[in-house]
């Protein structure tokens, strides 16, 4: 949610909020919901789709992404572009800000008009309450 409500896509190279300390927040964010709800729905099933989803997650998504995105922002932003990532890592956040960070507010609008994160946000939710569901029930 905090990185949905700084990004601005294809208008800026994004270095408010949490961009100014990583480079890939909402990949970040999934990775770590995706250990998250394993952990919490413990089982030696889950176990599983842990270990499949972190794979696939490593060695598919993130290259095949970081593949099409890095060329697509360097395509639109070129040097400032370069200069951010090569300051920035992509899912392990610095210690201190990106130095040419813009300081600007979380923005409701671009969280849930521009970036459409309400979805996101609902299904994570109901994830979250069916698991607890389960837990309390079983």
């Amino acid at each position: 949610m905090w990185a949905s409500g700084h990004l601005i896509r294809n208008d800026e190279v994004t270095t408010s909020g949490p961009y100014a300390y990583l480079r890939d927040p909402f990949y970040l964010g999934r990775l770590l919901l995706l250990i998250g709800f394993c952990v919490m729905a413990w089982g030696y099933y889950n176990i599983i789709i842990l270990v499949i989803g972190l794979g696939v997650f490593f060695f598919n998504y993130m290259p095949r992404k970081y593949r099409k995105e890095m060329a697509r922002l360097e395509s639109i932003f070129g040097q400032e572009y370069r200069d951010y990532a090569s300051c920035t890592r992509g899912l392990i956040p610095r210690l201190k800000p990106y130095p040419k960070a813009r300081k600007r507010p979380w923005r409701f609008d671009l969280f849930w008009k521009e970036n459409r994160e309400q979805y996101f946000l609902c299904g994570a939710t109901l994830f979250f309450l069916l698991v607890l569901i389960r837990y309390l029930y079983s």
